[in-house]
């Protein structure tokens, strides 16, 4: 069998041509889905225009985006760009900065208000049974210290058809949790014992394991003037295009970890 021949690498001359006018670019740029990304950027180019920034701040930006980047500040290459384009990215980054909080940082206390029941995070465990009179039992061997619950959970198994489910949940925030397990648990401590409530087709019990109550430090507070910023582009983009607003309340565990 013959070894197929190896592809040349290709050039950027070779791309270039096909993207020669502004009807080629517009063209290429909706088909490859890009262009709600291209409005976006241009909204956001559009609100810094008038963000001024000083030296110092300039300087600090550089350090930071190059650090972001892995880049080496003394001697950059990053993915093509100039020296001057990268400088000029640095520069964009701390001015977004800037813009989020001159914009939203006023609205960060009542915004936090809001959105603290969802960032609450608990650990929990979770045993589930079929009868409530054996979920009943169980709860009052554990309150009584007799046993753990996974020990409770093991010991009544015969008298419930079986061994229930025990799970850890979390942690995570509250507005994550089902309804139900989410009002069982709001207001109580780590440490609490909750139920039997029924959930489902199961009689369930709760152990607080850990509670975080959320507070404004400085990862919650850019989080959330990340949100702010985003629902705002999300309006100007649905204003633009037509079409309805998305909801745009970042995932609790991809910011938070």
């Amino acid at each position: 069998m013959e070894n197929s021949p190896v592809p040349r690498v290709v050039k950027l001359g070779d791309i270039l041509p096909s993207l020669g006018s502004f009807d080629s670019v517009l063209a290429s740029l909706k088909s490859y889905r890009l262009w709600p990304v291209v409005l976006r950027e241009a909204l956001l180019d559009r609100a810094i225009s008038a963000i001024v920034c000083s030296e110092e701040e300039m300087s600090d930006a550089w350090v930071i985006w190059c650090k972001r980047n892995e880049v080496n500040s003394e001697a950059p290459v990053f993915e093509g760009l100039s020296l001057t384009e990268m400088h000029k990215a640095a520069a964009r980054e701390i001015r977004i900065e800037k813009f989020k909080e001159e914009s939203f940082g006023k609205l960060l206390p009542e915004y936090f208000r809001s959105r603290k029941g969802e960032l609450d995070r608990v650990l929990l465990e979770i045993v589930q049974f079929q009868r409530e009179e054996v979920a009943q039992e169980a709860l009052f061997r554990c309150r009584e210290g007799e046993q753990s619950f996974e020990e409770a959970a093991r010991d009544l198994a015969h008298r419930d058809g079986g061994e229930p489910p025990i799970k850890k949940v979390g942690p995570l925030g509250l507005g994550r949790l089902s309804a139900g397990l989410a009002a069982l648990v709001n207001g109580s401590q780590a440490g609490a014992l909750l139920g039997p409530k029924k959930l489902g087709h199961f009689y369930t019990l709760v152990r607080v394991i850990e509670l975080h109550d959320a507070a404004l430090d400085t990862r919650t507070r850019q989080r959330l003037l990340d949100e702010l910023l985003n629902q705002w582009i999300e309006q100007q983009m649905a204003a633009m295009t037509g079409r309805p607003a998305k909801a745009m309340i970042a995932e609790l565990n991809s910011s938070q970890g």
